[in-house]
């Protein structure tokens, strides 16, 4: 099951979760890590509002390139659209096309770039393989994506109470089983920030090296801060959406199934996660509720290595 991204849903999704996504100065530190050079021709595959070319293009864009590629021609229409206010002194171009075999000859840009593409598909080493055939040697493949395991096993500070451990036990359990599911099932790798390094290894790449972002998921009353009074905000959003957690739950019970799971046990665990439903709603509204958190993002770089003389 694949989720359009040009839907209302999916693409307000898109830009929720990437609104107060990297602190400027981490932006800074990482455009500096990844060669980032006014002039540069960058491309950026899976870009769906070109949210990447927004974020870096202070650091490459004047006289430079931003290309961006994507499936949908919806998103690539609304990215062009976009584009018109951040793009100076340079050029954006937005081009249909498919990860798996980029529209672009060899050795075609100085850096090739994605985020949270891997993440959703089957076999990530193609569209890995695809950036580094079209990157110029000595060119730079960068890719920011998702551990979203070991968020989801990380333990949480939070204002409601605490889980039993059997019921913590049984919540790792569905966690991890649910995880092999969607691999099996092909809807991508909850864990598969961690594996690009790898990944960039077996493609020849060198030089390589990861980072994570280090933005903590915080909220405390009185939210203080413009990012927590987002977060506020987007919280009490999701809950007005219950539609959106049954179609959560359908999925998530199809990938634990997948795994191996026994309904049973998805049952239970969706009772665990629901206990404290309505004291959550409760401090939702009364702005009572608190949660600090870790985020597994992960940024890999890897460059081309030069053609022997």
């Amino acid at each position: 099951m694949r989720s359009d991204w040009s839907k209302k849903y999916w693409k307000n999704f898109l830009i929720e979760q990437r609104k107060y996504q990297w602190f400027e100065d981490t932006v800074e530190k990482l455009a500096d890590w990844m060669h980032l050079e006014h002039g540069m021709v960058v491309v950026d595959v899976g870009c769906g509002l070109g949210q990447l070319g927004l974020l870096y293009w202070p650091h490459f864009g004047r006289q430079g390139r931003y290309i961006g590629v994507d499936l949908s021609y919806k998103l690539l229409r609304d990215a062009k659209k976009a584009a018109k206010n951040w793009i100076k002194k340079g050029k954006s171009y937005f081009i249909t096309g498919d990860a798996y075999k980029l529209p672009f000859p060899d050795a075609f840009a100085d850096c090739v770039m994605c985020q949270t593409l891997f993440y959703h598909q089957r076999t990530p080493q193609i569209a890995l393989s695809e950036m580094v055939r079209i990157a110029k040697p000595g060119g730079f493949i960068v890719c920011k994506d998702l551990d979203y395991l070991s968020t989801f096993l990380a333990k949480d500070f939070t204002s409601l109470p605490e889980f039993t451990l059997k019921e913590q036990l049984l919540s790792a359990k569905v966690l991890l089983v649910s995880h092999k599911g969607k691999i099996k099932l092909g809807r991508g790798d909850n864990s598969i920030g961690r594996k690009i390094p790898m990944m960039m290894k077996e493609a020849g790449l060198v030089d390589i090296d990861i980072k994570n972002n280090d933005l903590v998921y915080f909220l405390q009353p009185p939210y203080e801060s413009p990012r927590q009074q987002y977060y506020i905000s987007m919280l009490k959003k999701r809950l007005r959406r219950e539609k959106d957690n049954l179609t959560w739950w359908r999925q998530a019970e199809e990938e634990f199934v997948a795994g191996g799971g026994e309904k049973n046990d998805f049952i239970r665990y969706k009772r665990v996660v629901n206990k404290h439903k309505s004291l959550y709603r409760k401090q939702i509204k009364n702005g009572e509720y608190y949660r600090c958190t870790p985020g597994y993002f992960l940024v890999t770089i890897g460059r081309k290595p030069k053609k022997r003389k």
